[in-house]
């Protein structure tokens, strides 16, 4: 199967979750079964749509690269912001708005130039994710040969007329989860093409948390946060709720930030930021954890779970998001908090009960080794693309 996977950005040391789906879906896909090309654009940084990379193409880990340049010369930046402003105000856009605002979003007329050309030659065309020009623009080409890999959260965006129209009139529509599919049929009461929930796959790999406390100086219990430091993720919460913690509960326990993001962390001697780290680094992080804790309201998979889990260590999440939630009543490998006092009560339990934490590891572990092994999602993709292409699963 010749298969396009489009992102708007690629590469090992971008971070975000869709990226590294993406990244790591085509470098598992194996050859020749699926003869895979990426079509992206030449920037890391979705928010200003700087050309850093050369257009062309390239190898990276074995996987043919295609990068497209963004031309910003037509987009009103200030339009954009404004609209985004307007919603994180909770306000409505009209219609024509929510057109301004993917109008005015990231586009590359060169990718859309070679999808018209050369987008018939593929069997499918699997954009990730849903969110921006690239995909807005690219999937409406040939409908009939896209797949949608959208990464849906309940947010404003999701609820747009061209959002609801483009998930509609594709090909399929794949998901990382069942919330997340619920998400988009129940709750925006959409007829889905051909949906298959798939998921990202997770390696269990060796990690050692002694030697990241060594290197760090570390021997106090801690928190872990991962990924983007940004208020989007809900941190500005976490680190009010932990803070206001160690003041009712004085004590050893810290709070390790690891990720980049805009966000200044408070003057206080228990946050810890050690911002990005290596692949060969992170997991030694992960493990030397008491617990992760995953404060975002919105999510459609949640590597750093997996991640955390792989290495058995347990997770405490925010119960407001249906897809952490999900995940952690399936496994039984952590807890969950909705408040404050969830939120302090969950960490004494954690703390009090080393034996019990340590099985919950073990239970998320197994769970990641269950369900989203490559082995497994390898399947689950088999039998997606199967649906999508109407032909057997091998």
């Amino acid at each position: 199967m010749k298969l396009a996977i489009v992102v708007p950005r690629y590469g090992p040391n971008i971070v975000g979750g869709a990226e590294s789906f993406a990244r790591q879906l085509a470098e598992h896909l194996p050859a020749p079964e699926f003869d895979v090309q990426v079509l992206t654009t030449c920037t890391d940084d979705l928010s200003t749509g700087e050309n850093v990379y050369p257009p062309g193409c390239t190898r990276l880990n074995g996987v043919w690269v295609r990068r497209f340049p963004i031309d910003t010369r037509f987009r009103d930046t200030a339009r954009f912001h404004a609209l985004n402003r307007k919603l994180a105000m909770e306000a409505s856009l009209s219609v024509d708005e929510q057109y301004a605002w993917i109008d005015n979003n990231i586009h590359s007329p060169a990718l859309y130039a070679y999808l018209i050309q050369y987008g018939e030659m593929f069997d499918l065309l699997l954009f990730i994710p849903y969110l921006y020009g690239i995909t807005f623009y690219g999937s409406i080409l040939h409908p009939h040969k896209t797949v949608l890999w959208p990464c849906l959260h309940n947010e404003p965006f999701a609820y747009f007329l061209e959002t609801r129209l483009m998930l509609t009139s594709c090909r399929g529509v794949m998901f990382n989860s069942q919330p997340e599919l619920m998400l988009a049929s129940e709750r925006l009461c959409l007829k889905l093409p051909r949906p298959a929930i798939v998921g990202g796959g997770i390696e269990i790999r060796p990690a050692d948390g002694q030697r990241f406390r060594r290197k760090w100086g570390l021997t106090a219990p801690f928190l872990l946060y991962a990924g983007r430091i940004t208020a989007a993720k809900n941190v500005e919460e976490l680190m009010n709720f932990f803070i206001y913690y160690k003041q009712q509960y004085p004590g050893p326990l810290k709070l390790v930030f690891m990720g980049e993001g805009e966000l200044s962390l408070p003057a206080h001697p228990d946050l810890l930021r050690i911002g990005f780290q290596r692949e060969e680094d992170k997991l030694d992080v992960y493990a030397a954890a008491t617990a992760l804790v995953q404060p975002s309201l919105m999510e459609s998979f949640s590597i750093v779970m997996m991640e955390s889990w792989s290495t058995g260590v347990p997770v405490l999440v925010h119960g407001d998001c249906d897809v952490t939630r999900y995940h952690v009543m399936r496994s039984n490998g952590g807890l969950y908090y909705t408040n404050f006092v969830e939120f302090a009560g969950a960490l004494d339990w954690l703390l009090a009960h080393p034996a019990e934490r340590a099985r919950m590891g073990a239970l998320g572990r197994a769970y990641v080794q269950r369900e989203y092994s490559w082995e497994t999602v390898m399947g689950r993709f088999r039998e997606a693309t199967a649906l999508w292409y109407d032909v057997s699963p091998t």
